[in-house]
C-alpha cells in the first residue's frame, strides 16, 4: 500500500506542477469562488470516504472477532475434553490434532491455499482429497465426541462439548460469508472517481489563486483523499498476507500451543 500511495503521490504531484506552471504561464482571471468551491468538493468527498473506510473497518473486524471467538471456543473444547472425556491416548492425540489443525486449515482455506496437513494426514489419509478441508475436520471432532458418548467415555452430557464444536464451523461460516461478500463494486468505484476528479480539478482553482504555493496544498489534500481510499482498500479484505490483514499465522500458533499444553 505504501509503494502505491507513493507512485499516486508522485504522480499528483508532476501534474499540480505542469497545471500550476500553465496557469502561471497564461494569465487566467482570478477565480473568486475558486478556493471555496475546491473546499467544498474536497469535505463531500472526504465524508464519502469517511463511510467507505467505516464499511471497510467494520469488515476487519468482524474478522478479528470472529478468530477471537475460535481461540475461545478451541480453548474450552480443549479443556472440556481434557476434563470430561476417559479416553485412550490414541483418543486424545488424534483428537488433539484435529483441534490444533483446524485453524491452520481454515487460514488455507480462506487464502485460497492448499499446503499440506502432515501430521493430520497421517491419522486421515482421506483428508487430502477434500475440497473443505475445516468441514473435514469438525465432522472428525464429532465423530469422536459421538463414540465417546455411546462408550460412556464422557462423564457429563455430550452437550457440553457440542456447543463448543458447533462454534467451530460457525466461526467458518462467518469468515467464508465475508470473503465471498466483497464491497459493492459500485461503491468503490464511485469512491475512486471522486477522489481522481477531485485531483484532476483542484490544481487549476489553486494555481490560479494561489501560484506556486498550489502544489503542497494540492499534495496534502489529494494525497490525504487517496491515502484514506487505499486504507479501506487495504482492510476490507482482512484474510490476507498484506501489513494490515488479519495475523492469521499467529492466532493458529495461539491455539495449537494450547490445545498440545491441555491435552498433551
Amino acid at each position: 500500500m505504501h509503494l502505491q500511495l507513493l507512485f499516486w503521490m508522485l504522480l499528483l504531484a508532476v501534474y499540480s506542477t505542469i497545471a500550476t506552471a500553465v496557469t502561471q504561464a497564461i494569465v487566467f482571471p482570478e477565480w473568486d469562488w475558486g478556493d471555496e468551491i475546491t473546499t467544498v468538493l474536497g469535505v463531500s468527498i472526504g465524508v464519502l470516504l469517511v463511510f467507505r473506510n467505516r464499511s471497510a473497518y467494520d469488515r476487519w473486524w468482524e474478522a478479528r472477532t470472529l478468530w477471537g471467538q475460535l481461540i475461545n471456543e478451541s480453548r474450552n473444547l480443549a479443556v472440556k475434553a481434557a476434563a470430561f472425556a476417559e479416553v485412550d491416548s490414541d483418543d486424545r492425540k488424534a483428537f488433539a490434532e484435529l483441534l490444533a489443525t483446524f485453524p491452520q486449515a481454515l487460514r488455507m482455506h480462506l487464502r485460497g491455499q492448499r499446503d499440506p496437513l502432515p501430521n493430520l494426514e497421517a491419522l486421515f489419509p482421506e483428508i487430502s482429497d477434500v475440497q473443505h478441508r475445516p468441514g473435514f475436520i469438525s465432522l472428525q471432532i464429532f465423530k469422536f465426541m459421538n463414540k465417546w458418548n455411546r462408550n460412556n467415555d464422557l462423564f457429563t452430557s455430550i452437550r457440553i462439548l457440542e456447543r463448543q464444536a458447533n462454534g467451530l464451523l460457525d466461526v467458518c461460516g462467518g469468515c467464508e460469508r465475508i470473503r465471498n461478500t466483497p464491497m459493492v463494486p459500485s461503491y468503490r468505484y464511485m469512491a475512486w472517481s471522486s477522489v481522481i476528479l477531485y485531483c484532476l480539478v483542484s490544481p487549476w482553482p489553486l494555481g490560479i489563486n494561489h501560484g506556486w504555493f498550489a502544489i503542497p496544498i494540492d499534495l496534502l489534500a489529494g494525497g490525504f483523499l487517496l491515502g484514506m481510499e487505499m486504507v479501506a482498500e487495504a482492510i476490507e479484505e482482512p484474510f490476507g498476507t498484506d501489513y494490515d490483514d488479519l495475523p492469521l499465522e499467529r492466532y493458529c500458533g495461539v491455539i495449537e500451543s494450547f490445545v498440545r499444553e491441555t491435552l498433551g
